[in-house]
């Protein structure tokens, strides 16, 4: 259903970020590219900023992802990254558990590791709240159009579902978005799916600002369709993902006959 040349890029954090941003998508600010945990702090200071998302250019599902606070006082890391000494050595896991971590060594180490793999750094965003949590939302758009959403509450500044948070109330969501912005919002979506013309679906993971009409883009799934008992005109995901497909065979015979 997706080209593996489109697959490659959504699996590229960076090359996502430079993409969307060349084609006016809202994107969190990106601080470049990160050497080690010393350029790191440099740039957060250099930039101004206190917050930022720490990623692995080519991780999936919240591995390796670090959301860092730091300025001249202290540092903080909440991280899925399970860090273990062992024989002199410093070994990382990925883990559901979120660890936080607030010692400099533990933090410049976990940082030097996950950089020397490539990492997307960018500014870590004010989320609204839902349900006294923050929130994003998972966008499927299939065949060119928003169509299924989750709202997935945040019990830490990771918010995947497979980590322990909990789906929030849609209706509750978009009466508070209201109608006419998100209209605006799931065009956002759907520009950024129409960047990558050769893959029938993606899963666009979006936040709202505290404003409730400021977003983002935050990233784009290329398998990010598994919603569970989540209906779009009485279908789920893979449903409609097939209907699309009959619908654009459909088409493409029609358009050989008159040929």
């Amino acid at each position: 259903m997706n080209h593996p040349q489109d697959i490659a890029v959504m699996f590229d954090k960076p090359a996502c970020h430079e993409r969307f941003s060349r084609h006016n998508i809202p994107v969190p600010p990106s601080l470049g590219k990160i050497h080690n945990y010393e350029h790191l702090r440099e740039q957060m200071q250099m930039q101004g900023i206190e917050r930022v998302f720490v990623k692995l250019s080519h991780g999936s599902a919240a591995s390796g992802v670090v959301a860092y606070r730091a300025n001249s006082r202290f540092e903080s890391a909440i991280t899925t990254v399970e860090r273990v000494r062992e024989n002199g050595q410093t070994l990382l896991y990925n883990s559901r558990k979120i660890r936080h971590y607030t010692h400099h060594e533990e933090i410049a180490d976990i940082m030097n590791i996950l950089t020397a793999e490539g990492v997307q750094v960018e500014e870590w965003l004010p989320k609204a709240h839902l349900q006294e949590c923050g929130f994003d939302v998972r966008v499927v758009v299939i065949n060119g159009e928003a169509q299924h959403i989750v709202v997935r509450l945040g019990k830490s500044p990771m918010t995947n579902l497979h980590l322990g948070n909990e789906r929030g109330n849609t209706e509750e969501f978009l009466a508070k978005v209201g109608v006419g912005n998100w209209e605006i919002i799931k065009r956002t979506c759907e520009q950024a799916a129409a960047l990558f013309p050769n893959s029938l679906y993606c899963g666009v993971d979006l936040l709202i600002f505290p404003d409730w009409k400021t977003h983002a883009i935050l990233e784009i799934n290329a398998f990010g369709d598994l919603l569970p008992g989540i209906l779009c005109n009485g279908m789920d995901t893979y449903t409609s993902e097939v209907k699309a497909i009959l619908e654009r065979t459909a088409e493409t015979q029609r358009t050989q006959r008159f040929l």
